[in-house]
């Protein structure tokens, strides 16, 4: 799968009652470098008050970083999905090894 890297300066979004951050992380596992996607957002709610939210996507095992760039000039790099249910398990329990309130997702193959 192909993952355009996030613009420079692009990191955080702000309107309609939620602020989300987010950035790009690598982590090592099984000799392999996994790209992840971290998120911060708040949502704000007239019921209930802010709602905070603090996520990992993990987008997959990087097979080539930055190898080329799109039409925009962004950085592409290819990245193989995690399919195999124990391999996810052992990358969920890597990344939250630091950050025990995490939440986990693994992006799908042939998503973008």
């Amino acid at each position: 799968m192909r993952y355009v890297h996030l613009p420079e300066g692009s990191d955080e979004q702000s309107g309609h009652g939620v602020r989300a951050r987010w950035g790009e992380r690598t982590a090592s596992h099984g000799g392999r470098e996994v790209l992840y996607l971290v998120t911060d957002a708040v949502v704000d709610t007239v019921c209930c008050g802010d709602r905070v939210f603090h996520y990992a996507t993990v987008l997959g095992y990087v097979t080539d970083w930055k190898y080329t760039r799109d039409a925009s000039g962004l950085p592409v790099s290819l990245v193989e999905p995690v399919a195999d249910a124990a391999t996810r398990k052992e990358i969920e329990d890597l990344l939250k090894r630091d950050d025990a309130e995490l939440q986990v997702s693994f992006r799908a193959d042939g998503e973008q």
